[in-house]
């Protein structure tokens, strides 16, 4: 260790805790790390409302946990000038941390933080972990946030690209989703030498327990669906780069083969609702419930569903996504339709034997999961939870994020 140095590590993440990303996919994280020998400091970016309304709180998990916290507001207005005011404070409350706490290590989740995570390197000789949560530059163009006909978001596309060029080559230890995007991080950036560990997005399955036929009759209930219902189920945002109108397309088609339903737990429930009058027939949506809702009721709310839908645009991007959504159902015991072309997405269903791929543009291929569905309804329950905690439960991060810092402590 150096001289002056203590036995502590800076994680700093552009996300905040208190999001429902932040929930699933890095207050887990953070306690798992922080059973190691090095204990934690954390700073993240959170959202004014969710400051001040104080729920799901993490403050008393991580201060059991030994974690320090420090959370600014995140700035939700301005634009560019928003995120780079930000960034500023990023790096100069980065930069009081490690002066006053004189940490041995940077944990930085995501792009932004990896460029503080740089300096904090180059001036203190700081170990940098970049935990690189996806392609985020092609990511921005795929979500429509960048527009690459407008010339200021091409000069954006270009720094960034660069920026991810200097980051993946500076790097100490890299974390990467997907092992789809591991020869792309190499030709981007990361040399031979580097150590690049795939932890994909895992979760608690203490969180989501095995789906019970009473659980599920109780679920059903709330939603007034009948039990011997056919469920079809999607879990998420529904934002450009998901194809909400090809969840709409199989679910027309199932109710030509059961008597069949849909639930959709989305953040964006009036958006979900437009897209229903776009693409989905009227006499149909009776049989669709929506619903917003908080992390605390997913596990009971998804217990209604029969075979979860997850349809996402393919793209240079999606070979480094891992969707939450499926760990989390898998550990309740629910198979999957998914399309091929994202990440390792087809892999893991086919290697657990999960559910069914379909090319997302093929009517056909629709139909024949349409006409399968009691036949991928029956590949969940305790076997499929059973398998995929082996390769997607919280405790196998915990292993690999353990390994990354022993492997830095050499």
């Amino acid at each position: 260790m150096n001289s002056g140095q203590s036995e502590l590590t800076l994680f700093i993440t552009y996300d905040g805790l208190l999001d429902p990303l932040g929930a699933s996919q890095i207050v887990p994280y953070l306690q798992k790390i922080s059973a190691h020998p090095r204990k934690l400091y954390v700073l993240s970016f959170e959202k004014g409302g969710r400051l001040r309304s104080g729920n799901n709180n993490p403050k008393d998990r991580l201060a059991k946990s030994e974690i320090k916290w420090t959370a600014l507001r995140f700035t939700q207005r301005l634009g560019v000038v928003g995120k780079a005011w930000d960034l500023l404070r990023m790096y100069l409350v980065s930069l009081v941390i490690v002066i006053r706490f004189r940490p041995l290590f940077v944990h930085a989740r995501g792009h932004s933080a990896a460029q503080v995570g740089l300096l904090l390197k180059r001036l203190f000789g700081l170990k940098l972990i970049f935990d690189f949560r996806g392609l985020w530059v092609d990511e921005r163009v795929d979500k429509g946030s960048w527009n690459l006909a407008y010339a200021h978001h091409r000069c954006q596309y270009r720094y960034f690209k660069r920026m991810e060029r200097k980051l993946l080559q500076s790097t100490d230890q890299l974390i990467v989703l997907t092992e789809a995007v591991v020869p792309e991080v190499r030709r981007l950036g990361a040399s031979l030498s580097q150590g690049v560990t795939v932890i994909p997005c895992c979760a608690d399955f203490d969180y989501f327990p095995l789906i019970t036929y009473y659980r599920r009759q109780q679920a059903r209930a709330e939603f007034d669906i009948p039990n011997s219902a056919c469920v079809l189920g999607y879990l998420g945002s529904t934002g450009l780069m998901y194809r909400i109108d090809r969840l709409f397309r199989l679910f027309e088609m199932a109710v030509d083969f059961n008597d069949s339903y849909l639930l959709v737990i989305t953040p964006d429930v009036s958006h979900l609702r437009s897209l229903m009058a776009l693409h989905l027939p009227v006499e149909l949506h009776e049989r669709v419930r929506v619903v917003s809702a908080s992390r605390s009721q997913v596990p009971h709310f998804i217990a209604a569903m029969d075979v979860l839908v997850s349809f996402i645009q393919p793209s240079y991007a999606r070979i480094a996504a891992s969707p939450t959504k499926l760990a989390e159902c898998f550990a309740a015991g629910i198979p999957v339709i998914c399309n091929s072309d994202v990440g390792d997405v087809e892999a893991q269903v086919r290697a657990l034997g999960a559910g069914h791929i379909v090319d997302l543009n093929s009517d056909a291929d629709l139909i024949a999961a349409a006409a399968a569905l009691e036949e991928i309804k029956n590949m969940g329950g305790a076997r499929l939870r059973d398998e995929a905690r082996k390769v997607l439960g919280l405790e196998v991060a915990a292993m690999r994020y353990k390994a990354v810092y022993a492997e830095l402590d050499r």
